[in-house]
């Protein structure tokens, strides 16, 4: 973008609701999503078809999402849908 390529911009994006519930809409039962704010802005998800317990999915999460531990417990948003 900075050489003029404008047609590289990104101009449309998740949020951790939207995107949560796509996943949902798609078929996906449970689902567990992290985002951290500024300046990172980074967004997390997993999901699956069938029902798992929160513990599993605060285990696959852990597994997956490239963040520490503390900050894991902090700002988790693990949801399940029965």
């Amino acid at each position: 973008m900075a050489r003029g390529n404008l047609y590289m911009a990104h101009r449309c994006g998740f949020t951790q609701r939207v995107l949560d519930g796509t996943l949902r809409a798609a078929g996906f039962v449970t689902v567990a999503t992290m985002a951290r704010g500024a300046p990172y802005f980074d967004l997390w998800a997993a999901a699956s078809v069938s029902t798992r317990t929160e513990e599993a999915m605060r285990s696959l999460a852990s597994e997956h999402f490239p963040i520490t531990q503390a900050v894991q417990k902090e700002e988790a948003n693990v949801e399940h849908n029965y």
